[in-house]
């Protein structure tokens, strides 16, 4: 980035004032301006509603409405672009104000993940034609360097797989349900209620936001170039309460909202999905609106650190994911590395595997063992139906869970349910299944939901493997 050498200050416009732009402000306005080697100075900050924004009353001239006064002003050399995901269709315009600011010769640092996944391509090609700076790491995990440490720290590694809790709102969710029998609307509402969860949590919940983050890990860590839409997806808003205590009485077990890819020959198996995780892997224990990612390369070695086989991960990078604090330091981090001029002289997205080199596997080819629960009619012969489905389909059971259930929680079932059975004639259980992919387990539950006996849609996700 050329900062003009006759001004002291690096110049800083800002895209966004919400709860991350103002986070951003804070810091500037009332703790960076403290550190005697960083010259730097909000020249315009644009946001739709100037007047409501807590630092408008002292410095009303900074304030606009318009995003080109703040991108084309001539004292701004870094852009921070903060606007965050809001609808699908303002996506498109924050690409457009990206692109233009390095057309007008400004670096740019983001935390908007959304608008990378969706035109990254288009974004990284426009910053290395114009031979200007994106930088991105308050895009994923918050707080935690991933990004840099991936294109630093582990310039020279061989990657086999990164993974982790990415979305501090579903953590959360699931965190709260599994500690206290929560519905999940009653955690998702706590979770809004503290700020870890917007008015519209969709994009949380569905997975979207963690699909987004995904594909920007996969993109640095496998050089892989992916789209949303492209990488299998499910959310969390399935997961009843009564799967925590499946998972934690029959699997020892707990459920994690994860976003995995990892190499498999050639192809890099992606998903977002809740994940049925083991009780002593580190990722049961990362709790609240934590996030944690979790590396695995084949230079680190490790193989054999926990006896045979090894772990699945030689390095696991764990810290705030959620709210404005967390997201402005990353963002700042960025900023300072360069108004200091630490600048990379690589536009382009660097990855540690050649671009281009791997490919993103078919989503109904992942191959996994699954957790299935059932809610149907109790009458007899319906466990027997339902395994002679998977039978003909290829797939083996391994395990039939069935608790005890009390009156209450079945109530509470079939309440949740709207379901107009009386409680002691539904009947809750679950079949853990061998390896199976994805393709097979859509088909055989495609014949099964079309039982008679069936209540309610099988909630299904996968069982983690090392």
């Amino acid at each position: 980035m050329a900062i003009k050498k006759h001004r002291q200050k690096v110049g800083l416009g800002l895209l966004g004032s919400g709860t991350v732009g103002e986070a951003v402000q804070d810091l500037l306005f009332k703790e960076l301006k403290q550190k005697p080697d960083l010259n730097l100075e909000i020249v315009k900050i644009y946001t739709r509603h100037p007047e409501a924004k807590r630092w408008y009353s002292i410095y009303p001239r900074l304030f606009t409405t318009k995003a080109e006064e703040v991108i084309d002003h001539p004292d701004v050399d870094i852009i921070v672009e903060a606007l965050g995901f809001q609808e699908e269709k303002q996506l498109s315009a924050f690409r457009n104000y990206i692109i233009r600011a390095f057309e007008k010769g400004k670096s740019v640092v983001t935390s908007d993940k959304a608008v990378l996944a969706r035109f990254g391509k288009e974004i990284w090609a426009a910053a290395e034609r114009c031979g200007k700076e994106l930088r991105f790491e308050a895009c994923v995990g918050g707080g935690i360097p991933i990004i840099r440490s991936l294109h630093e720290s582990f310039a020279a590694e061989e990657p086999e797989s990164i993974y982790g809790i990415v979305n501090g709102t579903c953590n959360y969710v699931l965190s709260e349900m599994k500690r206290s029998g929560k519905s999940y609307e009653e955690a998702l509402r706590e979770a809004q209620e503290r700020g870890y969860a917007e008015t519209d949590p969709k994009a949380d919940t569905t997975g979207m936001d963690a699909e987004a983050k995904l594909i920007l890990l996969a993109a640095v860590t496998f050089g892989l170039h992916t789209e949303p839409g492209m990488i299998w997806r499910k959310g969390i808003d399935e997961i009843h309460a009564i799967d925590f205590l499946y998972a934690d009485r029959k699997g020892c077990c707990t459920l994690k909202h994860l976003a995995v890819a990892r190499s498999d020959g050639d192809t890099i198996e992606g998903f977002v999905s809740p994940v049925l995780v083991p009780h002593d892997h580190f990722l049961a224990t990362i709790d609240g609106p934590t996030n944690a990612i979790f590396f695995k390369g084949k230079r680190s070695g490790g193989d054999g650190a926990e006896g045979r086989g090894g772990r699945d991960w030689n390095y696991v990078f764990v810290g705030p994911g959620a709210g404005g604090g967390p997201t402005a330091v990353a963002i700042m981090g960025d900023v300072c590395e360069l108004a200091r001029g630490g600048e990379r002289r690589h536009a382009a997205l660097r990855s540690l595997a050649a671009p281009g080199a791997l490919t993103l596997k078919s989503a109904d080819e992942i191959a996994a063992c699954f957790y299935i629960r059932f809610v149907v009619k109790d009458r007899p012969g319906i466990v027997g139906d339902i395994c002679q489905t998977f039978g003909k389909a290829g797939i083996n059971v391994s395990e039939i869970w069935q608790l005890n259930h009390s009156e209450e929680e079945l109530r509470a079932l079939a309440k949740s349910y709207r379901l107009a059975e009386k409680p002691g004639k539904i009947l809750p259980f679950v079949i853990t299944l061998e390896q199976a992919t994805v393709g097979q387990i859509k088909n055989a539950l495609a014949i099964i939901g079309r039982k008679d006996y069936m209540l309610v849609d099988p909630v299904w996700f996968p069982i983690w493997r090392n």
